[in-house]
Parts: structure tokens; sequence; C-alpha cells
């Protein structure tokens, strides 16, 4: 019995030391060699038909639809490289999870979106290039300050900080966007948004990440992720 315990207790210490080296450390979501870490939205299949990857890049190929982490995460940094072509549109969405609206009591899979577009080009965007819709916004939520975005054609690195309820968008090395999730002014500015009867928009614990499937071509290179 009390050599029982006692291997338990040795099984739990050795997981418990393995979860805090694990901690900040980076894990690469892709590195051009495999999509292993990642599935389609709705299908535990990863879509190959239409992601597809070569020298080192992530782009969309057809329909595929969205595609999502294997796993969720909580607080983390996540880093990727990014390159449009002309009026592209995607993004990555984060704390992404099973969601219900309250008025019509259907489920969708959604959240956050670090907004990626031409913004020089988009027919939509180029009137705004710096408003809640352009590249690294808060999308539809909080406009991004002080940014840069290089053109379509060239890269572009973007950073996504999560730390409890605190958010960070990054683009070029420069802080674009920072808010609180679930925050008074959060809420605000949801309820005036196509997201304001999605319950817990933004607000899970934990979630996968996503690269949304808007039938443009984006390349995408270097994602990785570490938890804090």
């Amino acid at each position: 019995m009390y050599k029982l315990s006692f291997v338990l207790l040795v099984v739990s210490l050795v997981g418990v030391s393995s979860s805090l080296r694990a901690q900040g450390e980076w894990e690469t979501l892709f590195d051009g060699s495999n999509m292993d870490k990642w599935r389609g939205k709705t299908d535990p299949a990863f879509p190959a038909h239409a992601w597809k990857y070569k020298d080192g890049v992530l782009f969309l190929y057809g329909k595929g639809g969205d595609i999502i982490t294997k796993e969720v995460y909580s607080d983390f940094e996540l880093v990727f490289e990014f390159n449009l072509t002309e009026k592209a549109n995607s993004g990555i969405k984060y704390f992404v999870g099973e969601l219900v609206n309250e008025e019509t009591g259907t489920t969708m899979i959604n959240g956050p979106e670090y907004q990626i577009i031409d913004d020089f080009n988009h027919p939509e965007i180029k009137k705004d290039p710096n408003g809640l819709s352009s590249t690294a916004s808060g999308y539809l939520l909080y406009a991004p300050k002080n940014k840069t975005l290089h053109p379509h054609g060239e890269w572009n690195s973007g950073k996504i900080v999560a730390k409890g309820k605190k958010v960070e968008h990054w683009l070029n090395g420069v802080k674009v966007v920072s808010y609180k999730r679930g925050s008074k002014d959060f809420l605000k500015r949801k309820a005036q948004t196509k997201f304001k009867n999605d319950r817990n928009y933004g607000e899970l614990k934990s979630g996968h990440i996503l690269l949304t499937d808007h039938g443009d071509q984006v390349y995408f290179r270097n994602i990785r992720i570490r938890r804090w």
C-alpha cells in the first residue's frame, strides 16, 4: 500500500516537473515540414486537398474551410509571419471553441480574431486602412494604432500575447492593440457587433488557434507558440 502510494507520488511529481519545463518553451505549430498539429474546424482530418505547404510556406489553394490546432491554449504567446496577395483577406482566431447564440440557440465554433487583410487594395478596407477591420485589429472591436503594414508581396511579422484576461496584438515589432477580455469596455464594444448574442465570445478560459479560409491566398510561415 505504502509502496504504491510512493510510486504514484513519484509519477505525479515527474508529471508536474515536465509541465513546468514545458512552460515558456516554444512549440512549433508550422515549420514547413508537416501539418500534424492541425485539423479541420469541424473535421478531425486535415483538409490537405486545399491547404498546401511548399518551401516552408503554408497557403490556401482551393476551398478547404478553416483549420484549427488540435490542442487548446490559455495563456500564450503566438508568433507568425504572413505575406498577402493583392486584395486578400484572412485572419488568425484564438480562444476558439463552441459558442451558443442566445437569440437563435445555434452553436458555432468561433473566437476573437487578429485580422489579416490587404489594407491598401481590399475594396472594403482601403478607405479605412487603420479601422476595426484592418490588419492587426481585434476584428470589429479594437482598431490598431501606430501600425506599419508591409504591402502585398512582402513578409510581415505578427504576434498575439494572452495573459489572463489581457490580450495584445503586435505587428512588425510594435504593439498595436491591447484590451481586456470580458471587461466593461469589451462587452460594450461586443454589443455593437454581429457577435452581440454569442455567449462567452472572447471569454473562454482556453481555446484553439484557427486560420481562416476566406477563399484568398495568404502565405504563412514560422508559426510558433509558447505557454505561460
